[in-house]
């Protein structure tokens, strides 16, 4: 009764922990997982799941991943299954009490898988990647406990070899794991050298098994991953760092019946201490090896902010991000100028070059593209964004919702109702997709805020855009050659000549905005271009007439008259000394940005 007690003490403690631990640093990554994923209701979803080997443990977490749409739901289920895995670890390998803290670590490792997910979650292929693992270990284990039931070592063999025959197919790699651990359970618990060439012999059947089966009944299946069929795959990385906890699971597990079987010669209380370090250090190590790249979590906090539609979250995410890479900053630049604020902050916050490393130089924008050009109303970049991810990777919540949204507003009701249809027979994107289906009338579309934005935005001129390769690039020239007739694209234009040093228009525009609104003073970043750009063509008598336009005895301009000295070096042999004074002196500002940052700036990434 007290060894009860004591299992189920550290199990509670466990389940507390692993909750409050994810409940914490893990939202955002729950929420952002499941909108990558999809699990519909119907035979092509399912034919699409089971066309490779361990399709059962992939649909089955397909169908539980969808319950993190609500964090805190998908969490809480998360760690129930956690913890229902160490108990069935506990019970398959029969652990005594005085080893029961070992029970916890392969729920533990999990964790660390989770926690250790980098970009790569934009661009994985596999479904159900929070709950498969969990769902897989689970069959793992009862797999192996029911076969330790059987005491004829014949037996055992036998419906082993029988059991991995009919699984490998629906578990994959999971089968396959308690396969070679049941075959092996009797070289520790029996001796003798027919024992260990019995256990061989079961394992070179395994290996016939496995390529006979995956080329038999997945012929379009990749033979060469028939060892981790079922495994989450993602590879946007070219690294293997995130599978380490994964390595250390397995081999963990084919160690655990040797580790119990010692343990019977060792003292109980040096058995308790020993496996006790041994569960509190990969506790410990969970932190440690989790991804803490600061982008990564802005990054998902504001997909999970727009995936809900709580747009008003997503500035404070972005602006509060010191080194943003190239995803935040265009997100923060649209959230900037939502709220009337993109010619006076734009500058304040860091350009910085900084990017995700990685092979794929098109990263930014293949993870964030659709939806950037969507705020921008960009129906047809959007959606071929939308369509790329979902053909290179899998279909998706996410892709399906960008890709319904352009064709409703490209007035394509047709094909709209194809993606509206799909999302409607989800379970938690119904209601949306039933919403959006009020714009297919288009008196009703036609007085929606995006589409009348649309039109203040969208006049696109002849060979403007002629490279979609490149999301910010595309933006920025697009800006920069537009007609500009309205304040929105006025803004927007503006925005863009600054951002790319291009005098020539951005004189046009800010003289146009001058005129038109002589009344109030120009935007901030405005006034400051100005000067510069003034100061910089060496004409006291343009410079002297800008000071007037920007208002002479403003505080921007006292700002520049006072450092003018520096400014004139700076635009002719700057030196390192000179940036670090500007840095120091005038932080926040586009001279800072066009001296200092400009030249660093990755607009094609």
């Amino acid at each position: 009764m007290k060894q009860r007690q004591t299992t189920v003490i550290s199990l509670v403690a466990f389940a507390i922990i692993a909750f409050a631990y994810l409940a914490v640093k893990a939202q955002d990554l729950f929420y952002v997982v499941q909108a990558q994923d999809l699990f519909v209701y119907d035979h092509t979803h399912f034919d699409l799941i089971s066309e490779q080997p361990g399709w059962l443990a992939t649909y089955v977490g397909s169908f539980l991943t969808q319950f993190a749409y609500y964090p805190l739901l998908g969490i809480a289920l998360f760690v129930a299954l956690l913890t229902l895995l160490a108990w069935l670890v506990k019970w398959a390998f029969r652990i005594p009490a005085q080893l029961s803290p070992l029970a916890l670590v392969p729920s533990v490792l999990v964790v660390m898988f989770v926690m250790g997910w980098d970009y790569g979650i934009f661009a994985s292929r596999h479904y159900g990647n929070l709950f498969s693992p969990i769902v897989g270990l689970i069959c793992s284990m009862l797999l192996i406990g029911l076969l330790n039931l059987l005491k004829n070592i014949w037996v055992r063999y036998a419906c082993t070899l029988v059991a991995y025959v009919l699984l490998y197919p629906v578990l994959g790699v999971y089968a396959l794991l308690a396969a070679v651990i049941s075959a092996g359970y009797p070289m520790v618990t029996e001796v003798g050298l027919t024992r260990r060439l019995y256990a061989a012999g079961m394992l070179v059947l395994f290996v016939i098994v496995t390529n006979i089966e995956v080329r038999r009944l997945f012929p379009c299946f990749n033979d060469h991953f028939s060892w981790i069929a079922g495994l989450p795959y993602m590879d946007f990385y070219k690294t293997q760092e995130i599978w380490i906890p994964v390595y250390i699971a397995g081999v963990f597990l084919f160690l655990l019946p040797v580790i119990v079987e010692l343990s019977r010669k060792a003292s109980p209380r040096a058995a308790t201490i020993v496996s006790g370090i041994v569960a509190l250090t990969a506790v410990i190590l969970v932190p440690i090896r989790s991804f803490n790249d600061s982008n990564f979590r802005t990054l998902v906090a504001v997909e999970h902010a727009y995936g809900v539609g709580e747009d008003d979250k997503v500035l404070e995410l972005c602006v509060n991000q010191e080194k943003p890479i190239r995803s935040v900053i265009l997100y923060r630049n649209i959230e900037l100028w939502k709220h009337g604020q993109l010619l006076d902050k734009m500058f304040q916050y860091t350009w910085s070059s900084d990017t995700i490393h990685s092979q794929n130089e098109r990263m930014n924008t293949f993870i964030s593209g659709a939806r950037v050009y969507q705020q921008y109303t960009f129906w047809n970049f959007s959606y071929r964004w939308a369509v790329e991810r979902m053909v290179k990777n899998k279909p998706s919540y996410v892709d399906l919702q960008l890709m319904a949204k352009d064709i409703v507003y490209n007035h394509e009701p047709e094909l709209a109702d194809k993606y509206l249809s799909k999302l409607e027979s989800t379970l938690f994107y119904k209601d949306w997709a039933s919403n959006q289906r009020r714009l297919l009338d288009v008196s009703v579309l036609h007085k929606d805020s995006l589409w009348l934005l649309h039109n203040q935005i969208c006049v696109v001129p002849q060979g403007a855009i002629d490279n979609t390769e490149y999301c910010e690039y595309m933006l920025m020239k697009h800006f920069t050659n537009l007609y500009v007739n309205t304040e929105t694209r006025a803004e927007q234009s503006l925005a863009a000549a600054m951002v790319l040093g291009n005098e020539e228009v951005f004189w046009q525009l800010c003289l146009a905005t001058y005129k038109a609104h002589s009344d109030r003073a120009l935007p901030r970043h405005v006034q400051e271009a100005a000067l510069l750009f003034a100061f910089k063509r060496q004409n006291q008598s343009l410079f002297e007439q800008i000071q007037l336009m920007v208002g002479k005895d403003g505080a921007v301009c006292q700002q520049f008259l006072r450092n003018q000295d520096l400014f004139a070096r700076l635009l002719s042999q700057p030196t390192q000394s000179d940036m670090t004074t500007l840095a120091t002196l005038c932080p926040g500002t586009y001279w800072n940005y066009y001296l200092n940052e400009s030249h660093n700036m990755i607009v094609y990434d």
